[in-house]
Formats: C-alpha cells, sequence, structure tokens
C-alpha cells in the first residue's frame, strides 16, 4: 500500500512503497538531498525535519548518529517512510533538475476527485514513477441551480438530468485538467463526495434527501463518465447527508483505526463533523453554506492566484497579506476571510455579536456604500473589501459547525478536553491558523494546541483509494460502523444555533 512524502519547501509528492527511505522517494521527486557517506548513516548531512506526520522509528545505526546532532532531525538515508508524511531538508541544495510537477505524456495514471458543492478538484498520480502533479479545480456547474444542496435536489425533482450533466461536465474538465497533456486515460478514477453530490453524479433519486427523515439514495459504486469513456469508482456513503467525501477524509487521516481520540471537523458548504473514540465512530452533516469556501462573499472566491489566504496588520508595518501566486490581491479565500474576520475581532472593530464598527486602529480603511452596507478595505491597496453581510454569512457557516460538534461530542459522551486531535479538513485548511478558528469559536478553546490542518482530505482519501485499490474494502468498513448523528432532531437546534453565532471562544 503505497504512501505519500511530500517535500517542502517544492510541495513535490511521491508515492512510495513502505520501508522506502526518504532519501530514495527524493531521488523519484527529483528534490535533492546530499548523502556524502552514501547511506551508512555516519555523516549526519541529510537530514530532514519532520513538518507533518511521522516516520518508521529509526534504526540503530540513526538512532546513534540523530542521539548526536539536533533535535527533531532525522536522517533521509536511513528514515524510513510509512505512511503520509511532508519534510523539508535541513540543508536545502541548488537544484539543476526540474521540480515541475507536469506528469509526462506517456504517463500511466490513477485520479483522485472531490467533488465539492461549490467547486471540483483533481489530482493524478504516475503509477510509474510515483510523482503526483498538480491540484486542479474546476467550479461545480450545477451552481447554477442553486448555491447549496438543498436547491439542488429542488432542482433535480424537476429535472435530474440537468444536475447529472452539470456535474459530469465537471468532473470531466478536473480530470482532464489534472492529467494536462497525458495521452491515455487513468487506469483508475475514484469519486468522493457528499451524499447528494455523489447521488446527482450517477443520476440517481434524491427525492429522500429533500425532507426529514434524510433517506440516502442507492448510489452505484461504478459509474460511466465522459460518454462511457472511462469509468469512476465512488467512495461509499454512510447515511443522511454523510456522504463519501467523510469516508475520504477518514481513510486519509486514519484516525478511525488509532487509539487517540480524535475529531475531524470538514470545512465546506456542507461541513462534516467526525469523532473516533474508544473504537467507535460518530458522525454528523451541518449545513455551513459556502463562505468557508470563499464564495457568497462579495469580493470571495476559490483559492486561485491572486486570492488572499490570510491578513496580519500592525502598527509598526500596516497590512501584510498572504496573496496565493505572484500576483496582486483580487479576492479572499476561505482562509482569507477566517484570517480578516478574525484580524477584524482583535482589532476591536467586531464584535463579538458580529457588528462592524469603524471605530478602532483602522478606522480609515471603513466606507459605506451606496447600498448602506458598512465595508473596510483589506490591504494597502484597498482592492479588497469585507462587508457586514460577509461577516454575518461567516457567522452562520461557524454557528452551524459549533453546534455539530457540540451534538457529536455529546453523543459520544466525551469532552473537548478528553480530545488528542483535532484534524481541520477542507480545500483551503492547510492555510486555517489554529489561533483564527479557536478565537472565532469554530473548534472548542481547549483544543488550541491540538488543532492540525490536513488540506482537502476528501481529494486525498480518494487519491490514495485510487493508487491502492485494497483502501475501498477499508471505505466500506468505516461507512459501515459509523453512528450518524441527526442534527436537526435535537429539540434545541435552532436555540443552540442562535447561540453559536457569537464570535468568541467556546468549550464543551
Amino acid at each position: 500500500m503505497k504512501a505519500p512524502i511530500t517535500f517542502e519547501p517544492s510541495g513535490v509528492t511521491v508515492w512510495v512503497e513502505p520501508g522506502t527511505t526518504v532519501h530514495q522517494a527524493a531521488l523519484v521527486a527529483g528534490v535533492p538531498v546530499s548523502v556524502p557517506c552514501g547511506g551508512r548513516g555516519v555523516c549526519g548531512a541529510c537530514g530532514v525535519r519532520v513538518l507533518d506526520g511521522s516516520l518508521a522509528e529509526p534504526d540503530d545505526t540513526e538512532r546513534r548518529a540523530i542521539e548526536r546532532g539536533r533535535g527533531g532531525v532525522r536522517l533521509a538515508c536511513r528514515a524510513q517512510v510509512e505512511g503520509r508524511v511532508t519534510v523539508q531538508p535541513v540543508i536545502a541544495l541548488r537544484s539543476e533538475s526540474s521540480t515541475d510537477r507536469t506528469l509526462p505524456a506517456a504517463a500511466r495514471t490513477v485520479v483522485g476527485v472531490d467533488l465539492g458543492t461549490t467547486s471540483v478538484s483533481a489530482v493524478a498520480v504516475d503509477l510509474e514513477a510515483g510523482v503526483e502533479g498538480p491540484v486542479a479545480t474546476v467550479p461545480n456547474l450545477q451552481s447554477a441551480s442553486g448555491a447549496d444542496v438543498l436547491s439542488r435536489i429542488a432542482a433535480a425533482v424537476h429535472d435530474s438530468a440537468v444536475l447529472r450533466d452539470a456535474a459530469m461536465l465537471s468532473v470531466t474538465r478536473a480530470i482532464g485538467s489534472a492529467l494536462n497533456g497525458v495521452e491515455q486515460p487513468p487506469d483508475a478514477v475514484v469519486i468522493a463526495g457528499n451524499t447528494a453530490m455523489e447521488a446527482l453524479l450517477a443520476g440517481s433519486d434524491v427525492t429522500g434527501l429533500g425532507a426529514y427523515p434524510f433517506v440516502a439514495p442507492d448510489i452505484p459504486l461504478v459509474i460511466d463518465l465522459d460518454d462511457g469513456e472511462l469509468q469512476a469508482r465512488m467512495m461509499p456513503v454512510i447515511g443522511g447527508f454523510i456522504g463519501g467525501d467523510t469516508v475520504a477524509c477518514l481513510l486519509h487521516t486514519g484516525m478511525v483505526d488509532s487509539d487517540a481520540t480524535t475529531l475531524l471537523v470538514d470545512l465546506g458548504t456542507n461541513a462534516e463533523i467526525a469523532l473516533a473514540a474508544r473504537g467507535s465512530l460518530w458522525v454528523a452533516s451541518a449545513a455551513a453554506g459556502p463562505a468557508f469556501e470563499g464564495f457568497g462573499i462579495e469580493c470571495g472566491g476559490a483559492a486561485a492566484p491572486g486570492s488572499v489566504l490570510s491578513a496580519v496588520w500592525s502598527d509598526a508595518h500596516g497590512w501584510r497579506l498572504k496573496v496565493l501566486g505572484d500576483e496582486a490581491a483580487a479576492r479572499l479565500a476561505g482562509s482569507g476571510l477566517v484570517s480578516a474576520v478574525a484580524l477584524l475581532r482583535r482589532l476591536g472593530h467586531i464584535a463579538p455579536d458580529g457588528r462592524m464598527t469603524p471605530e478602532g486602529p483602522l478606522a480609515d480603511a471603513f466606507f459605506t456604500g451606496e447600498d448602506g452596507v458598512l465595508r473596510v478595505s483589506v490591504g494597502a491597496e484597498r482592492a479588497v473589501t469585507l462587508s457586514q453581510l460577509d461577516v454575518r454569512a461567516l457567522q452562520l457557516a461557524k454557528a452551524a459547525v459549533q453546534v455539530g460538534i457540540a451534538q457529536v461530542l455529546a453523543a459520544a459522551g466525551v469532552t473537548a478536553d478528553e480530545l488528542d486531535d483535532v484534524y481541520v479538513a477542507g480545500a483551503f485548511g492547510s492555510g486555517l491558523a489554529a489561533a483564527d478558528i479557536v478565537e472565532l469559536g469554530i473548534v472548542p478553546a481547549s483544543a488550541r494546541e491540538k488543532v492540525r490542518a490536513v488540506g482537502n482530505a476528501s481529494l486525498y482519501g480518494a487519491l490514495a483509494a485510487a493508487v491502492t485499490p485494497a483502501l475501498v474494502e477499508d471505505a466500506a468498513r468505516i461507512a459501515a460502523q459509523a453512528v450518524h448523528v441527526e442534527l436537526a432532531t435535537d429539540p434545541k437546534f435552532q436555540s443552540a444555533l442562535i447561540s453559536a453565532l457569537e464570535l468568541a471562544e467556546f468549550n464543551l
């Protein structure tokens, strides 16, 4: 079962067999790592730091070397890959080789697809070289029939073919963009999406998802794409709105088979919450809306060149924006929205109830539009703005997630203090700061030091199943064992949702 290793700062990922050394993986990735002693583990010049995940336990030779060296450093020539891991060489060498992640035209590939409500992402792996290509993201064309899941279900009652065709075209476009010049079709495609998205893609009857009690439709595990030219496997759904994307996230994190008490929060238009504890699994779905993905926001959009990923401000340096790509700021990505609201909250420009006020250090950046709505410019160039309505949209999204977390923990009889890890997933998850999501009340305050962003775990869970087909059996097992927590059945749900609108830390 191959495992991915990512090398920073290049971001190149390759999939290798467990037991492969980091140095061997680096050769596949085209990342230069110096090994002066030829791999005998005596010079210590090939040190790498583990940024995420873990490597296999060191052997005696490596252990003796790292005991003499700097803490937290492993030897690339000896350390072996055993699961998902991200590393960075301690000594960065100039690379004369290309780190272009475009796959060769003759590559044999597999593809993982995350079929999101707002956007569709795909990523391919060259099976022979093990090299992972860049992630391709396209809009979900179903958005023309409504921004949220329920709108699309209603639209499908009248014409399901329109929704099916839109999803099919979005998926094939994402796959084509991920392959980008690869001449032959992929050997395997695995798709993960929430229940409604998978059902609409398959052309299944979604009537049962239109009203309580929400009943998941029968979704075929294999469907035809591109007029029958390509087959794709669908991740199994759990039930209700808990779909294959949640199963893929759980597969990617490995939390179901861990002894730790772990919470997973997948932030998206349809946010999912999962808790693994004491050998059991609880899951829930929260209708958060598109704010976490940067949509439904005045100056928002998907993470693309020009998207603001985070924002800071200080008296000494003014605005500092982290912008994707070498471009001027043009819009707020989901993480940029969260970062900007958290910043304004700290500066006193946003009250706990979400009300914006110009009183404070950024008073000159505030203005009222012709529609009477208060706005603030984000950044010195004033090309990106945040409005009072944007703050309200984020409040609604975060309230849905907070209530979902509270109800899942309550159903399992687990407190926030008992959590060992909190995984935050989503297409923009890696851009989130733990302090921001804690201070806004998206995750419990006691989890501040336990939060770990895992990025688009749905996409990479699907990709893992495409690379290693045996994982499909694990996916079915995960789906079968989950306990589905229905949020809307709690008589206190609405009152809890209103209370959770406050932008403040919370504990459970």
